[in-house]
Formats: structure tokens, C-alpha cells, sequence
């Protein structure tokens, strides 16, 4: 993989050379520092003045669940105050013990799928030995059917938040769903009308796409705060604006009822009060846009008005500067204010702007609540109304000094500066050390939508992007989310083909290329196999095409190409291509003496060697793999080595030495703060107790990484441990989860379009029905795995499954066996006997 790990982005191998050469465009001199180092927790907001009123608000959607329907949408406004509403609501149901149980999931924090949500579900509400034995085996739409009757049989409350983001533009906003898990999400909401369970969903929209069959016209518009807690919130603000001393002023009764009680525009108006008296606040608010109406149904825009208020408290100059954050969203990351401020010096347009005056601007938009400190230090939350507001704003300013004015001259320092600061994301991502990486993570998770942003700009200049699109790009394998990867390479490499002859420079082609290079790996991920083959192929006849290529250069890059063929002739089983691509990519990293690189070729030799069961070859390329990283301390790489060195032992039966390789890969995996390469190892931590008959160990291990594919909705690697949870029950003569579980691994095969691994469940599932007499299903099981393979000319396997065929026809239960295994060897009956009887006498 690209840089030594497997996991990389711009194509894993080739890309390694794509990427240093996509980075000959010069760097700008300002560097971006990096300081925090924490990873963020998903919490519930905090609120700075308490949690006030909602009585009547609360009897009202309890009538309605009570009475009308068991779901209910809350809709209002950015600011309306639902997530604070929807958490008390969960902490009041409980304790004046309406529910039993409340469940809080926010969009804003994760794209919640229906699996996570019934697993997170599940696992609470199950005792442990309910959920492993009666859930867990279940295949998901059975799961849901389980859940869906205790929820409805029992009182309880399941909270969906921020469902505005579900349906957010897919690419650029993280947590959204697509249209199929949306559908998975109503059919789930679906099964709990009429039941006991409530269900309150809280949005800014109307959440049309859910209402069918769901909470229909259920909907309650959250209104302002009642008077008395609007006046008891607005005493909290004043008396920590040290202005109480206007609590009984008339105007200040007036401008209370003007603000109707709407908590976000209390705190951002009534903060004005540190400076103004109420009069000139209510003056100001009076006198202002005669279309926005502060009573208006359009609450959004009421916001909007009341950030203008605010905003135009601000001198002119003032103003003028904070809409340079207009192309911000979410965070600003104050170390970068400075590097951001040098590119907007640069612009001719933007050369007056009071830039000296950042803290004093910063720290009174704070005072209006416009933004906050956010909980990761380095950091300010804004506002989620402020964004728009501000890009508002910047489109109405007229051209000043040049012919593309204010807007263009802001979105080009924006882009430039992420540009610079995506290269720094992607250094700390790809560092080798666990520390810099874990950092990198996090500066990719809070800067995606920026980053995004920056992209989009980017493209439209058509400039190049490799400083923006390998950050989000390896932030989205780190996450493994392929899908969304994917569709964003599809995005870009459309928009770089439409790039006009002028600006489609060789350096443009190279990064085209890179990205391609990423699509192919996508599509390998996502199994998508001859895809991902005829992409590489295709960057392959690219490469020969690009101008000004040095030899090494070029030697490097194909090389790595090479390799990610080897890797999908690899998972089509086809050994003898796969070696051969993998000898062709070794024999040029040797020529150009990149040891580097040949670490990664090795690992893969390793694979194809362990894959053909010749344990002594494979173990033999592990090891150079491992002395060529250690060389160059490259420990994150060392980690998958050590796994599959671990695998090479297991399979030999040295339980030991198997288990010493994969703590050892934990280890590095928890280090770097990989979950994803750490359920890897736990699986085969699973399989090392099982072969060892320690049923509960192998169970625990099998469970932890479950939960962690589960996490990262990794439904293909969910696969492989539920059929080892099957076999596990199976050797416990638990039949019906047994049977369960391989079902689970089964459907997924067959989804994923898996021949080989649907054949290895199919022939546990034989083994099950056998040991259960049930020898007609057994019989099917058997000969639908010997077919596939066979067909995939697997002789180890095709000889565990013609044994298991034999003793099931010495048994004398199914006299026309003979007939039908020779039909799938193609050999008469006769042979087709002579065969089953000397598999069964080498079996005895």
C-alpha cells in the first residue's frame, strides 16, 4: 500500500510516487501548525444559562404521543433550543417514570445506520446472554422484527436528533444516509407505530422522507419560550451581562416580546444589553429590514435578523472582517487565523481590511453567542445560522479594487489557506508516528466540511487539488467509508475532465491520474473487482502518456500499479496472475533499488503464498516485508505484517507463537488508534482460542470485533465473524444460533456477490444439518460448496468437502450421492464412487 500501509489513499501503491509528483506545485512559505491532540467524544451540547420552562411545551407533546400517535416530530428553527428540549425530555420521561428507557441518537454527531441503531438498542436493553444468543445471530431484518416486538410491548423512548443532516448534500456533509439505508430507517420507525415505545424526532425541516407510515402529520412546531421562563432565561443572561439593572425597564418587556421567547435570539440580542441600553437594542431592532418580521412564521429568518442586529453593531470595518469567515463551517481553527489572514493580505480587494483587529472582532462575536470555544482546544464553534448569514452578506458586497471583487477574493484566500492546511492533514495522517496520526484524524474529522468547501473551490478554478483532495481522501479510508470515497473521486475526476485545455496542465493530469488510481482501490475495496481491475489498466496506458515523467519516477509508479493488479487477481483467486504482477512490481523496485516499496510487494507475495497454504514461502516474504519496515521504522506498517504472520502460524497449529504475532499487531493497531485493524486481530485472536476449545474467550474476542465492524458499518467484514460465532456455537451443539449466525455470514456473501466465501458457509451449514440428521438439506449444503469449488479449482477444499459427501453417503442415507457428485466433477457414477470411497478411507 502507499507508504507502506495498507490502508493509504490515492491508490495504495502506485500512488506513493502519483502523490510526490502531484506535489511538485510549489507550497506556500506560511506553515500550518498542529497542536491538539484529544480525540472528541460526542456530548449534548452545553448550555451557558440552564435548561428553563417547556412545562406547557412538554404536556402538549406528551398528549400527542399519548394520545394521537406514538411518534412525533419536533420541528423548529436553528436555535429553537429542540436538542436541549429532546434531552430533557429523555431525563423528565424517565424520571417521572413515563419510560423505562431512553435512547438519544444525534445525526449531527453520526450518521446512525439501522444496524448501529439496533445494536447500540439491543445491547442495552438485552441482559448480555440474551443478546449474544437470541440477537446477535439473527440476520438484520429478523433483528429488527425481535426488537420492534419488545419495544412495542413496553414503554420506552428512543430519541432521533438533527434528521435535517440525513439528507444533507451527500459529499459534502458527513452524516448523511443514502436513499436506501433512509429507507432501512423507516421501515424500523415503521414497525414501532401503535406500540408502547415512543419516538420523538427532532429536525429543522419538515423531514418529508420519513413522515409516511412513520409519524405522518404528527408534527409539533416548536414555539418560543413561555413568558416566565423566557423572562427567567433573560435574567440569567443579563445578570451575567452585568445588566440587570434593566430586569423591570419597559423597554425591556417590549423587547422581550418582540424576541417571542426564542432562546438563541435572546442570548445573542440581550448580550447587546452589556453596551446599550434596552432602548437603543429595540430602536435598532425596530428600525431594521421592514421585510423581516421578528413575529414572523419564517422563524429562520428571525434568526438571520437577529444575527444582523448584532452583526451590525460591529463598525463597518469590523464587519467587513468578520464576513471573511463567510466560507467557514462548523469550526475555525484559530492557528490557522494567521496563515488565513497572509492570503487575504494578498488580495488587492481585501488589502484595508482592519485585519489587527481579529481578537477584539473574535471575542465580541463570542459575547453575541455568534460562535463559542469548542470542547477540542484551538478551536471556536460557530454558530450553525452564522455561516449563512455571513455568505449572505458577502454576496451583496460590490467589487472593490478589482474586477472580481470582495467574494472571490475571500473564497481564493480561503482555498489557498486549506490548500496549505489539508497538505499538513495529510502529513499528520500519514505519519508514522501514533501520536501526529491520532492528530491527523481528528483535524480531518472537525475540518471535513472545510476542506470540502475548499475542494469545491478548487475545482471551480480549476486549479490543482493535491493539497485538499488526499486529506479528505484518507479520511475517508481511515473511517472506511469507500462509498462516499468513491462518489467523491467520481466527482472530481468528472470535474478535471471538463478542466479547459488551458488549464489541464501536465501537472492536472498527473493528479487526474492519482485520483483514478484512487477510484480503482474504491473499487477493489468495495469489491467491485473487474471494475477495479479495468481502472487499473487504464492508469497503467495513462502513465506511459504523461509528459516529463523522470525514469524513477515513472519505474515507481508503475511498479505500485503492478501491485494493485496483483491484489485483484489476488481476490479473484487467480494465484498464478496475481504472482505474476506482484514479480513484475518486485523485479522494478529492485531495478531502482526502492526498498521502500518492496516491503509492501513482499507482504503481498506473503498474502498469495498463505492463500495456497504454503506456510513456509509465505512466512518467508512476511519476514522481509517486516525487516524492510523496521528498517525504516515504519512500526504502523509492522502491524498487518505481524497479523498475517500470526495467520501463518495459527494455520500450522502453534497456538503460541500465533497469539504472541497477533498481540503484538494489537499492540501497534491501539497505539495508532486503528479500531478498524484491531477487530482484524481480535477475529483471529477468536480463531486462536476456538482451534483451542476456549469457547467463552473465543466468543469475547469474536464480540469485540463485531461491535467494531459494526461501528464502521463494515457489513462484508461482519461476515467472516459471524460464521466463526456459528462454528463456535456449532462445536457447543447450540444448532438453532449456530444456524443463525451462518444465515447472517450467507446473505452478506451473497450480497458482496462472494462465491468462494458463500461455499465455505455453505459447507458448515452442511456439517450442521448433518449432525442434526436432517441429511436432504445436508446433501444440498455439501454439493453447493463442492461446486464453487471447483469451480474455483480449490483442491484443499474441494477434498474437505468431497470427505464430508462420503461419510454422509457411508452412512447409507442417500444412495443417489454418487450420481450427483459426479456431475459436478463431470466423472461417471463409477468414478465419482471410487472417489467418495478412498476420501472416506483416508478420513478413517
Amino acid at each position: 500500500m502507499l507508504g507502506g500501509e495498507e490502508s493509504n489513499v490515492l491508490a495504495r501503491h502506485a500512488s506513493a510516487a502519483l502523490r510526490e509528483l502531484a506535489e511538485m506545485t510549489p507550497t506556500p512559505t506560511a506553515t500550518a501548525t498542529v497542536t491538539p491532540s484529544a480525540t472528541p467524544t460526542p456530548t449534548s451540547p452545553p448550555l451557558t444559562y440552564g435548561f428553563f420552562g417547556r412545562d406547557l411545551d412538554i404536556l402538549q407533546i406528551e398528549q400527542r404521543l399519548l394520545t394521537r400517535r406514538n411518534l412525533l416530530l419536533i420541528r423548529g428553527m436553528g436555535g429553537a433550543g429542540k436538542t436541549t428540549l429532546l434531552h430533557h425530555l429523555g431525563e423528565w420521561g424517565q424520571s417521572t417514570h413515563l419510560v423505562e428507557r431512553v435512547w438519544y441518537f444525534g445525526y449531527d454527531e453520526r450518521a446512525w445506520t439501522r444496524q448501529q441503531l439496533l445494536d447500540a438498542i439491543a445491547r442495552d436493553l438485552l441482559d448480555p446472554a440474551t443478546y449474544h444468543t437470541a440477537f446477535q445471530p439473527l440476520n438484520e431484518a429478523a433483528q429488527q422484527e425481535m426488537l420492534a416486538a419488545k419495544l412495542r410491548a413496553a414503554r420506552h423512548l428512543l430519541i432521533l436528533d438533527n434528521l435535517e443532516s440525513v439528507t444533507g448534500e451527500l459529499l459534502a456533509i458527513q452524516h448523511t444516509l443514502d436513499e436506501a439505508e433512509r429507507e432501512r430507517l423507516r421501515d424500523f420507525l415503521r414497525t414501532l407505530a401503535g406500540g408502547r415505545t415512543l419516538v420523538l424526532l427532532g429536525s429543522r425541516s419538515g423531514a418529508e422522507w420519513l413522515a409516511s407510515g412513520t409519524f405522518e402529520d404528527n408534527v409539533y412546531d416548536l414555539p418560543g419560550l413561555d413568558p416566565e421562563a423566557a423572562s427567567a432565561l433573560a435574567e440569567s443572561i443579563l445578570e451575567r451581562h452585568n445588566a440587570l439593572r434593566y430586569r423591570n425597564d419597559a423597554d425591556m418587556l417590549r423587547l422581550l416580546a418582540l424576541l417571542d421567547g426564542y432562546p438563541l435570539p435572546l442570548e445573542v440580542v440581550l448580550a447587546n444589553l452589556a453596551r446599550q441600553t434596552p432602548a437603543k437594542v429595540l430602536a435598532a431592532l425596530q428600525t431594521g429590514d421592514a421585510a423581516i418580521d421578528m413575529r414572523s412564521e419564517r422563524k429562520t429568518e428571525s434568526i438571520l435578523r437577529c444575527i444582523e442586529y448584532a452583526h451590525s453593531n460591529l463598525a463597518p470595518e469590523a464587519q467587513r472582517l468578520l464576513v471573511c469567515l463567510a466560507p467557514f463551517t462548523g469550526v475555525i481553527y484559530t492557528g490557522l487565523l494567521d496563515d488565513y489572514t497572509a492570503h487575504l493580505r494578498a488580495q488587492p480587494a481585501l488589502a484595508d481590511m482592519p485585519f489587527d483587529r481579529w481578537p477584539e472582532v473574535l471575542q465580541a462575536a463570542a459575547d453575541w453567542g455568534l460562535l463559542a470555544p469548542h470542547e477540542e482546544d484551538g478551536f471556536l464553534r460557530l454558530q450553525p445560522i452564522l455561516p449563512y448569514f455571513l455568505r449572505n452578506r458577502l454576496a451583496s458586497f460590490p467589487g472593490e479594487g478589482d474586477k472580481w471583487g470582495e467574494q472571490h477574493a475571500i473564497e481564493t484566500a480561503f482555498r489557498q489557506v486549506y490548500d496549505q492546511f489539508g497538505r499538513e492533514i495529510f502529513r499528520l495522517l500519514e505519519s508514522k508516528d501514533a501520536q501526529e496520526k491520532q492528530r491527523g484524524q481528528l483535524f480531518a474529522k472537525l475540518e471535513y466540511e472545510n476542506l470540502h468547501a475548499a475542494l469545491d473551490l478548487a475545482l471551480a478554478a480549476q486549479v490543482s487539488i493535491t493539497g485538499l483532495y488526499p486529506a479528505l481522501a484518507f479520511y475517508l479510508d481511515v473511517t472506511r467509508d469507500q462509498s462516499r470515497g468513491l462518489k467523491l473521486a467520481e466527482k472530481v475526476t468528472s470535474l478535471i475532465e471538463n478542466y479547459s485545455p488551458e488549464a489541464l496542465t501536465n501537472q492536472l493530469s498527473i493528479e487526474f491520474t492519482a485520483v483514478l488510481d484512487d477510484i480503482a482501490s474504491r473499487q477493489l475495496a468495495l469489491r467491485q473487482l473487474s471494475a477495479a481491475g479495468e481502472t487499473y489498466q487504464k492508469v497503467l496506458g495513462l502513465i506511459e502518456t504523461l509528459q516529463g515523467l523522470p525514469t524513477q519516477t515513472r519505474g515507481q509508479i508503475t511498479a505500485g500499479l503492478y501491485r494493485n493488479l496483483g491484489q485483484v487477481a489476488q481476490e479473484q483467486r487467480e494465484w498464478t496472475q496475481a504472482q505474476v504482477h506482484y514479480q513484475r512490481a518486485l523485479e522494478i523496485t529492485i531495478e531502482f533499488n526502492d526498498r521502500y516499496a518492496q516491503a509492501g510487494t513482499y507482504h503481498q507475495l506473503g498474502n498469495v503464498a498463505f492463500e495456497q497454504r504454503q506456510w513456509a514461502q509465505a512466512e518467508q516474504h512476511y519476514q522481509r516485508a517486516l525487516e524492510i519496515n523496521a528498517e525504516f521504522n515504519n512500526r504502523y506498517a509492522q502491524a498487518s505484517t505481524y497479523h498475517q504472520l500470526g495467520m501463518v502460524a495459527e494455520e500450522q497449529r502453534q497456538w503460541a507463537q500465533a497469539e504472541q504475532y497477533y498481540r503484538r499487531a494489537l499492540e501497534i493497531t491501539i497505539e495508532f488508534n486503528d479500531r478498524y485493524a484491531q477487530a482484524n486481530t481480535y477475529h483471529q485472536l477468536g480463531r486462536v482460542a476456538q482451534a483451542q476449545r476456549q469457547w467463552a474467550q473465543a466468543e469475547q474476542h469474536y464480540q469485540r470485533a463485531l461491535e467494531i465492524y459494526i461501528a464502521f458499518n463494515d457489513r462484508y467484514a461482519q461476515a467472516k465473524t459471524y460464521h466463526q460465532l456459528g462454528r463456535v456455537a456449532q462445536e457447543q451443539r447450540q444448532w438453532a444460533q449456530a444456524e443463525q449466525y451462518y444465515q447472517c455470514a450467507l446473505k452478506i456473501y451473497i450480497a458482496f456477490n462472494d462465491g468462494y466465501t458463500q461455499a465455505m458457509t455453505y459447507n458448515n451449514l452442511g456439517a450442521l444439518a448433518q449432525e442434526q440428521k436432517q441429511w436432504e438439506q445436508a446433501r444440498a449444503y455439501f454439493l453447493q460448496a463442492l461446486e464453487t469449488f471447483v469451480a474455483y479449482e480449490d483442491q484443499h477444499y474441494v477434498d474437505i468437502t468431497l470427505r464430508n459427501l462420503s461419510r454422509l453417503w457411508q452412512a447409507g442415507e442417500d444412495a443417489g450421492l454418487p450420481a450427483a457428485v459426479a456431475g459436478v466433477l463431470g466423472v461417471s457414477v463409477q468414478e465419482a464412487e471410487g472417489v467418495l470411497r478412498e476420501v472416506g478411507r483416508q478420513t478413517s
